[in-house]
């Protein structure tokens, strides 16, 4: 493997992959607003930089990343982009079939726009999964660095949610130039005991949708859920290389341990 990323790579260079490995890695992310002190690119910009990390740690490859994601209630800010889950759905269903065409046969979608991008790419991936015979898995960070992230938080319950503590604080170790930590802000809000979005605190809870029309003024204006004041570069890092260890050690079982036979290879038409 000359490159990382697929697209920097000729098509034998593939080819010589393939006879040795089977796995890729497919960023997804989001170009949504972040409040005031991190930029719309955030959540694409995590996803790549993490996919990166592992394919390094693991000589995996990387297929081109997916900027855009589900992000209908960020609507309400200037800048952001949204696709129809339909569409995210269809784009994990012909990316993931366009590589198990050329046979790879385990692909890991890393998901940078945290829990709210799951929906329309698990659906993406079931469908994939079930139609071709091909092992796919999702890495979230909210799912898979959730110990990491709870050891690490200072903030108060209902601190962890969108823009705060801990993706502020990658973004300020990876992408300082980027960021404005002095326009970092507090919101937590008061919420009926099902009604908690922080991932950290624990309990029962219900499930709700967010609605465009009221997400401004559920954000005070300014775009931020939780609580961005606590955070810095150093935990940025340090909740950073715990997640790629865990991932790459995911990729890694992955590619030695997990058998695959492919049913099936379509082109997406």
């Amino acid at each position: 493997m000359k490159k990382l990323w697929l697209q920097e790579n000729k098509w034998e260079d593939v080819e010589n992959y393939l006879k040795n490995k089977s796995t890729i890695l497919i960023p997804f992310g989001s170009v949504e607003q972040h409040a005031k002190h991190l930029p719309l690119g955030t959540d694409a910009y995590l996803s790549q930089q993490i996919a990166e990390d592992v394919a390094k740690e693991t000589e995996t490859l990387i297929a081109p990343p997916v900027w855009t994601g589900w992000a209908p209630h960020h609507m309400a800010y200037k800048g952001t982009i949204t696709l129809r889950p339909e569409t995210l759905t269809s784009v994990v269903e012909d990316m993931c079939e366009s590589l198990i065409y050329h046979g790879f046969k385990k692909i890991i979608l890393i998901n940078g726009h945290r829990e709210a991008n799951l929906p329309p790419i698990k659906i993406g991936m079931t469908r994939v999964r079930n139609r071709t015979g091909a092992f796919l898995a999702i890495a979230d960070p909210f799912y898979i660095n959730a110990e990491k992230g709870k050891e690490l938080s200072e903030v108060a319950e209902g601190g962890i949610g969108h823009a705060e503590e801990l993706e502020a604080s990658q973004m300020y170790h990876f992408f300082p130039d980027l960021c404005s930590p002095e326009k970092a802000e507090i919101n937590i809000r008061d919420h009926h005991r099902f009604m908690q979005h922080d991932p950290h605190v624990s309990g029962d809870k219900m499930i709700t949708a967010s609605d465009v029309g009221t997400y401004k003024q559920a954000t005070k204006g300014i775009g931020i859920m939780g609580d961005a004041t606590k955070a810095n570069a150093e935990k940025g890092k340090v909740y950073h290389d715990a997640m790629i260890a865990n991932i790459a050690e995911f990729v890694t079982y992955c590619e030695k341990e997990i058998d695959v036979e492919i049913r099936k290879k379509d082109i997406p038409l």
